[in-house]
């Protein structure tokens, strides 16, 4: 039971912390691996996954959505693309993307979500210094290229586009940053649907 997707079947694709951030906050603790490199981390058999997730869905009707996310970033995964229309091909039920977003920018990311239904996006950071304090990112992560790797998913990806700041005391809580994640969630517009 997921407090923003209802039911939700999770679907992890990542080893456990690989992540482009190390945030303050997450409750699965350090991340293990930070890093930026889109790779094939995990070895999938795409029939085997089809199999058991038309498994999981019959045995759970109820579900809401199929989410990919877990215990590091799912776009790190190379193989996201092609596991989300596999889900897509044997289910009705939408698919959910839970990103931080700090791929966004790289080749390849906003295509491989083209299919999903919901791409959930984090934005802890309305400057580069908070990002620094809050997520921690990977070397060749920076403030101004999240919000074009965002931008981007605005105007490439169809389907509906969530954001999720998590507000921090002394960090993000004041006016100042209250206002600048206004000012960006204005220039990004209608596409921003929750």
């Amino acid at each position: 039971l997921s407090r923003r997707f209802g039911y939700s079947l999770g679907v992890d694709v990542i080893p456990f912390k690989v992540c482009s951030y190390d945030c303050v906050y997450c409750q699965l603790g350090p991340t293990t691996l930070k890093t930026i490199e889109r790779k094939s981390y995990l070895e999938v058999d795409i029939n085997q996954f089809k199999k058991e997730l038309i498994d999981k869905i019959s045995d759970f009707p109820y579900i809401n959505y199929v989410t990919f996310s877990g215990s590091g970033e799912p776009t790190l995964n190379l193989d996201i693309g092609q596991l989300i229309g596999a889900a897509k091909g044997v289910s009705p039920v939408p698919v959910a993307v839970l990103t931080c977003g700090a791929t966004l920018g790289l080749p390849g990311v906003v295509e491989d979500l083209g299919q999903a239904d919901i791409v959930k996006v984090s934005l802890d950071a309305c400057s580069q210094d908070s990002l620094k304090k809050i997520n921690r990112p990977a070397a060749g992560i920076d403030f101004e290229s999240n919000l074009m790797g965002l931008k981007r998913l605005t105007q490439e990806f169809e389907g509906s586009i969530w954001l999720e700041i998590m507000v921090l005391k002394g960090i993000n809580d004041n006016l100042g940053s209250a206002n600048r994640f206004k000012t960006i969630i204005d220039e990004l517009g209608s596409r921003i649907d929750k």
